[in-house]
């Protein structure tokens, strides 16, 4: 406001000073109506520069205020994807933890449990006495179960967080999540591996099998499919995960709609590592997704030394 305060004054000094210097100058009336028309000119000159001055100084204003406005909602983006990171770090950890405890702890009391019992129905079948025979039925029974919960511990625990993606890598991790989804949905599912390095960022190769996990689901869930391709490879320093199912295909506002949660979680772990993942449906039919994240520079070098030994 001071500005255009100062500048208001300013046009106002120079139209009635000029006014007087033009009227002075008027010597006869013959030149009256033409110094009429000067101050005519001027006012309406001067007027026009002034509102020239004045809405460049607002725009450039404007033009300040929006770029602070979009740099601020950059930084709170940039702080939302490094919180909404480090919460999927601390989840993942949380998985891993709990896995762990149920497989180690849980699993070691249900075997320990199930070797009691075996032990006891050895001894019983060892007296050979027709009276223990229902009693050795019921331990049978009592240790096909304990079998079962053993089996549901370990199926439990490699849903929380599959050892193979710790210990064996993401390739076997993939190849492991696809052989169990195809005997679980009854879907086949095949997949190819291409110039993984043997060794990934953790976050990179959690992002990844999570993707393809929820992927799965998705086509388990809503797309009919009868069959499911998928495959990974690197190239150029760039991870690229592609999942494709001959289901009916997926709907375009679905991938827009917010209460799609698993669809916007997808979304979202990629941003995290600097990916992103595009939903289209295939020509034909089906539906496809592809990931792509670029993978630090020592993950590049690890792959061409890789690929130099063979």
């Amino acid at each position: 406001m001071r500005i255009v305060a100062i500048y208001f004054i300013v046009a106002s000094v120079w139209i009635v000073g000029s006014d007087l210097v033009l009227t002075k100058s008027a010597v006869n009336d013959a030149k009256t109506g033409f110094i009429q028309t000067l101050k005519g000119l001027n006012f309406v000159i001067t007027t026009a520069i002034l509102l020239f001055f004045v809405l460049r100084h607002a725009y450039s204003g404007w033009r300040r205020a929006e770029q602070e406005r979009v740099t601020v909602i950059d930084q709170a983006r940039e702080k939302f994807r490094k919180l909404s990171s480090h919460v999927q770090s601390l989840r993942e950890k949380d998985r891993a933890w709990i896995a762990r405890e149920i497989h180690d702890e849980l699993g070691q009391l249900l075997t320990g449990i199930q070797m009691q019992l075996r032990l006891i129905e050895n001894r019983l079948e060892e007296r050979d006495e027709r009276a223990l025979n229902p009693i050795i039925d019921k331990l049978v029974e009592t240790s096909n179960l304990v079998d079962a919960t053993i089996a549901s511990v370990q199926r439990i625990s490699a849903g929380l967080r599959p050892s193979a993606l710790d210990h064996l890598g993401l390739a076997a991790a993939l190849t492991e999540e696809a052989e169990q989804f195809s005997s679980r949905a009854g879907i086949p599912c095949s997949i190819t591996i291409t110039d993984i390095p043997p060794v990934l960022p953790s976050e990179v190769s959690t992002t990844v099998f999570r993707i393809f996990q929820e992927a799965l689901t998705n086509v388990a869930r809503h797309a009919g499919a009868l069959q499911v391709e998928a495959g990974v490879s690197v190239s150029d320093g760039v991870l690229k995960l592609v999942i494709r199912d001959d289901g009916r295909g997926i709907d375009p506002s679905i991938v827009e709609d917010p209460r799609s949660l698993g669809l916007l979680g997808m979304l979202e772990r990629a941003e995290n590592v600097g990916g992103h993942v595009v939903f289209s449906r295939h020509p034909e039919k089906g539906t496809e997704v592809t990931l792509t994240i670029p993978l630090p520079s020592n993950a590049n070098h690890e792959l061409r030394y890789e690929n130099s030994d063979h």
